[in-house]
């Protein structure tokens, strides 16, 4: 019985663990001057829908939640050490590059910068394509 006490409270300190995530892209979202949408609960979580900014905001407010997790977890690992499990879980799984995650959009937006940066500059007096 005491082993499904444990997960169940795991479990449950997972939704305050979401909720500062989320925090923490809105925060960083109203930092860059990116507006935000929606935000809302689906059956995979909660998620948020902000306006496209550019490249730089979108990789802030896509690390801003998975790190705001990290910080949650070495803050509270002596004070609430469940709690800081739950969130250094979180910051691993946020990150992984799945369908519909921060990572993948992480990801993303990285390879873009680096496709950019490996495209010349065009000629003094040429049109930039």
């Amino acid at each position: 019985m005491t082993m499904l006490y444990s997960v169940c409270v795991t479990m449950l300190l997972g939704i305050p663990a979401m909720l500062l995530h989320e925090c923490g892209h809105i925060a960083m979202a109203f930092l860059c001057g990116v507006k935000v949408k929606k935000v809302g609960l689906s059956r995979i979580g909660l998620y948020t829908v902000r306006e496209p900014g550019p490249r730089w905001a979108n990789l802030c407010v896509s690390l801003a939640g998975p790190l705001f997790n990290l910080l949650l977890a070495m803050a509270l690992r002596d004070a609430l050490p469940t709690f800081a499990w739950v969130n250094l879980i979180a910051f691993i799984f946020n990150l992984l590059p799945i369908q519909n995650s921060d990572g993948r959009r992480i990801m993303t937006l990285l390879a873009q910068g680096a496709a950019q940066a490996r495209t010349p500059a065009p000629e003094l007096g040429q049109r930039a394509v």
